[in-house]
């Protein structure tokens, strides 16, 4: 629980002022408690005795004195006792209020600062990590949204360790005053509650981790059921996905029965332990009253003390059980948080070259754990090149371009911008210099607007037209109801393939990059539709170096050199011509393209 603690002094510390409030309030909460015992035990000596003789005794000479109270004036006074009550207990209220006001609020400001973080660590991973994280993007939304709920449950609670205590203390000391020796026999029970918290907490930091991982089964099953809903319902998998997340709720519900089980064991077990001592105490407590040493007044104050401390021992409870839980989920967040996974940058990185000539690949392999990608790529593009990759699916050329953006590092070897290792540039001056457009276009729910200025939310918006022009896309944008100002919809789909596509285009234009990366940019396409994005296309490649990946060998034919990929090597490097003239791996794909599109046209 310490180690814990540490991991969230960061986020305390900026509020520390509002923290030694809230203990402040808590303090006064606990003082005002305490009065309750005493008033109960004033009120009932006012009843057994006279006036006269309850304000002499309760009452400090120097009060008698200073405020000329005689025997009538005291009588009066005493009738106004009972009055004391509401007003204690509407300042108890109004201290209890503020008190638990700066605990939610406090916890929520904690809470969203770790969610901050943890958003921010997320967006920084390298993708081999976003990629092998078991319960993947769902179970990364989890730990977001879910696990820092009941962190903060067990921030609220953190205050019951420190306020209770001090609480039972008064209580103790006063039960002390009035009976020191069966006070001492009435905290008997304490070890046996602490040998009880203890098997408790063991065992719910076990089950509560297991409970965050069906909690994550079930966001993973039920992001995939809302992502694929289209494939869902085409092949009628919506039974076997409702089988799916059914089954992973009677997981989490079995783990979910252990944890209420021990949360809910802990009172019963204590209070029956608590019951023989209530038992020996009402004979030792009515036997002194009947044998005339003890009087009714101390009885019922002692009575009442005794059980206003269940509360401060209850809460207690509680709260073990809450940080117990917390201490798991903090584990599991700051796994994220203080994990080593994302892209590594240098303290003093330098800047990107202004005139910079070539990019070099030098040695470059990649592994994507025991399985081999890329070995010892060797290459150098000129600045205003464009380069093509073909090759079969897996043969690498998704992965070079991906760490030319350093979505993660080459496990050998390094990529160059002239002579400066993309290593010493700042990721967010590397990525500025770099347009990306993907076969599976990404668009934000937002509007067409907003997601070409995406490109870069540092420019103007009024060059969202011009690159819309250019890339084919303004003419379907004018003619949609709100036009620029239309929504996309989740992942843009209230948009064709090919209108995705041209905004995509449109965002790459406006951010005006050096570098552009074309990541099968057309494949998905129909011929219709490719022809217009073709066009978008043409606009975006002028004047830039691009690396360009490809599918269809049509849309490589012009390139200024066309690199063959296999088995995570190049294999064959020219023009298209020239490849052709060789009769190797890319004639191959030319025949076979060939034919295929032969026959689908016949």
């Amino acid at each position: 629980m310490i180690h814990a603690f540490k991991r969230l002094l960061p986020y305390l510390r900026p509020l520390r002022r509002e923290i030694a409030l809230m203990f402040l309030f808590g303090i006064g909460v606990t003082l005002i408690s305490g009065v309750v015992p005493m008033l109960v035990q004033l009120l009932f000596e006012i009843y057994n005795r006279s006036n006269m003789e309850t304000f002499q005794r309760l009452m400090p000479a120097f009060v008698v004195e200073t405020f000329h109270l005689d025997a009538a004036h005291r009588d009066i006074l005493a009738g106004y006792v009972p009055f004391l009550f509401p007003v204690i207990f509407l300042l108890l209220g109004i201290v209890r209020f503020v008190h638990n006001l700066l605990i939610n609020y406090t916890s929520e400001r904690i809470i969203a600062a770790i969610r901050v973080d943890l958003v921010r660590k997320v967006l920084r991973l390298n993708l081999s990590y976003l990629g092998s994280f078991e319960r993947g993007s769902g179970g990364l939304i989890s730990r977001v949204f879910n696990d820092p709920i009941l962190l903060q449950q067990g921030l609220n609670f953190t205050v019951d360790l420190i306020r209770e205590p001090i609480q039972g203390a008064i209580y103790i000391t006063y039960m002390l005053i009035l009976d020191w020796r069966l006070t001492l026999c009435s905290l008997l029970f304490l070890p046996f509650f602490l040998v009880i918290m203890r098997a408790v907490t063991k065992s719910l930091r076990k089950y509560g981790a297991v409970s965050r991982e069906s909690m994550e089964d079930l966001s993973s099953v039920f992001k995939d059921s809302v992502d694929g809903v289209r494939v869902v319902q085409s092949f009628n998998l919506d039974g076997e996905m409702m089988n799916r997340f059914q089954s992973r709720i009677r997981e989490y519900l079995h783990t979910a029965l252990k944890i209420i089980m021990r949360e809910n064991a802990v009172s019963p077990i204590n209070e029956f332990l608590v019951s023989f001592l209530l038992l020996g105490f009402g004979i030792y407590s009515i036997d002194q009253v009947l044998g005339g040493t003890a009087d009714s007044a101390r009885f019922i104050g002692f009575i009442a003390a005794a059980g206003f401390l269940q509360a401060p021992i209850k809460k207690l409870q509680d709260a073990g059980v809450k940080i117990q839980q917390a201490v798991v989920v903090t584990e599991r967040i700051f796994s994220i948080i203080e994990g080593g996974d994302e892209v590594p940058e240098i303290k003093n990185p330098q800047p990107f070259p202004a005139n910079w000539q070539r990019i070099t690949f030098r040695n470059v392999s990649f592994s994507y754990g025991a399985t081999r990608v890329l070995k010892n790529v060797n290459l150098e593009v000129k600045r205003g090149e464009v380069v093509a990759w073909v090759g079969e699916s897996g043969s690498g050329k998704s992965t070079l371009v991906n760490l030319l953006e350093r979505f993660y590092d080459p496990t050998e070897g390094e990529i160059l911008v002239d002579d400066v290792p993309i290593k010493q540039i700042a990721l967010k001056d590397l990525r500025h210099n770099v347009a990306l457009v993907t076969q599976d276009v990404f668009l934000f729910r937002d509007s067409i607007e907003k997601n070409i200025h995406a490109g870069d939310f540092d420019k103007p918006v009024s060059g969202v037209l011009e690159a819309a022009k250019l890339a084919n896309a303004h003419n379907f944008i004018s003619a949609m109801p709100k036009g620029y100002q239309s929504p996309v919809g989740e992942r843009g789909n209230f948009l064709s393939g090919g209108e995705k596509q041209r905004v995509s285009i449109a965002r790459a234009i406006f951010k005006n990059a050096p570098i552009l990366i074309l990541d099968e940019a057309t494949s998905a396409l129909d011929s219709v539709s490719e022809v217009e994005v073709q066009r978008g296309l043409e606009h975006l490649l002028e004047s830039r170096t691009a690396f360009v990946i490809a599918h269809r060998l049509s849309t490589v034919f012009n390139s200024d050199r066309i690199l063959v990929m296999k088995n995570g090597e190049i294999v064959e490097e020219g023009s298209h011509d020239d490849l052709l003239s060789m009769r190797g791996a890319y004639h191959s794909f030319f025949e076979l393209q060939m034919n295929f599109e032969s026959r689908v046209r016949t």
